[in-house]
């Protein structure tokens, strides 16, 4: 009878799985569908109580979904991934822990955080399952026991099954959005070789025939074509450089890592910059003397990321001011880079697409349409983020967060 039971709860709970995998929405959040699948693996695996899943964010590990725990707590739960125990066994499917926080630094906030979790607890065992996208490990479910000294065999099976099940449905919905961008850009691409590129070309072919069908041209009317062929010309070029440095980026793997100095390398890019701003502007930068200046990543890319996100502030923006403020999380062990204009502002409908390749807000503005997607894509390399808030009429404020160091990161990730 007892067994008949068991059979019914675990049929009634596998019934729920293939549920949960027939009703995928896919633009419903990772959130809400871990937390489903997440439920449902405490509720199959006999030992389990309390559970959370983590993914692997840049150079952050970041709690999702937390379950039995205080979510207050949980929303906290991001951390330097190196600072994790998991950093130490990525070559590993399973793990089995006693006493996870005792293998966590007492000086580390994750042991802090976790200590406040688990304050009621004196025996805990974590079991441990990676969670994959092809080879790459991109977080893990923990699910957490305070009765028992070990997790039996099948619990260990069904927690692979789970996070097979995960693992299956964040990489289906990175190959979604990965493939949806890719026909979103090259349709985008198309329709930019055939407008944006062409305008200066067709201008230039208009000044040279204007100079070869009038023999009498003045000499300042000819100097002022050729000038106007030159800024034709310039613009072009530009874009065609935009158009090679984002190509580029899409095959470049390799980073070329080396350690800078972030307060030099700012006066450097608006040093280059302040020259294109307005008169009316104020520009400033706050690099507090109590934060770190140096950092280990990629010259080229986070100049390529300053003087674009900076730049743009100095387009737009005509009068007022454009503030650079420099902060740094211990905790995350993350600089924050704020660039706060005074600027017309971005449509709050628009904002969505602004890294979109090609996507331009205001067609007055020459450009590319690129700059912003370089910074996003140079930032994921990075194992940054970007961030932007903007009101019409008041300007707009973009957050760059971008690690101290990311060697460690990108040799286990």
């Amino acid at each position: 009878m007892q067994k008949e039971v068991e059979n019914g709860f675990f049929m009634e709970t596998f019934q729920e799985m293939v549920d949960l995998l027939q009703e995928i929405n896919w633009d419903e959040s990772e959130k809400d569908f871990l937390t489903k699948l997440l439920k449902i693996a405490i509720k199959i695996i006999p030992e389990a109580e309390y559970g959370s899943i983590w993914l692997i964010r840049g150079a952050l590990y970041e709690a999702i979904v937390g379950i039995g725990y205080d979510q207050d707590l949980i929303k906290k739960m991001v951390v330097p991934f190196n600072e994790s125990y998991v950093s130490l066994h990525m070559d590993r499917d399973l793990i089995e822990v006693q006493n996870i926080l005792d293998y966590n630094s007492p000086e580390t906030d994750l042991y802090k955080i976790s200590k406040k979790l688990h304050k009621e607890t004196n025996q805990m065992v974590t079991l441990i399952s990676a969670l994959k996208n092809k080879d790459s490990v991109i977080g893990h479910i923990y699910i957490d026991s305070f009765h028992v000294d070990s997790f039996d065999d099948y619990s260990k099976k069904m927690l692979r099954m789970f996070s097979n099940l995960a693992s299956i449905f964040l990489t289906l919905k990175i190959l979604r959005d990965s493939e949806k961008e890719t026909i979103e850009t090259n349709s985008n691409y198309l329709s930019f070789i055939s407008h944006e590129l062409r305008t200066p070309l067709t201008s230039i072919i208009g000044f040279a025939e204007t100079i070869l069908n009038n023999e009498d041209l003045e000499k300042d009317e000819m100097k002022s074509i050729v000038k106007k062929m030159l800024f034709s010309a310039k613009h072009m070029n530009s874009l065609l450089d935009d158009i090679s440095t984002f190509n580029k980026l899409n095959r470049e793997k390799r980073l070329n890592l080396e350690k800078l100095n972030l307060k030099k390398l700012l006066y450097e890019v608006l040093s280059m910059l302040e020259p294109t701003a307005s008169p009316d502007v104020e520009i400033n930068l706050n690099f507090p003397v109590d934060i770190p200046v140096d950092i280990e990543t990629d010259e080229t890319k986070l100049n390529q990321i300053l003087v674009n996100v900076i730049g743009n502030a100095m387009k737009y923006t005509t009068e007022g001011s454009i503030n650079i403020l420099v902060g740094y999380e211990n905790h995350t062990k993350h600089f924050v880079i704020e660039v706060k204009d005074t600027g017309p502002g971005i449509p709050e409908d628009k904002l969505k697409d602004i890294f979109r390749p090609f996507f331009r807000v205001s067609k007055d503005k020459p450009g590319s349409g690129l700059g912003l997607a370089i910074v996003k894509k140079n930032l994921e390399m990075l194992k940054g983020s970007v961030e932007v808030n903007s009101k019409l009429g008041e300007g707009t404020t973009f957050v760059i967060k971008i690690p101290q160091s990311i060697s460690s990161i990108v040799n286990k990730c």
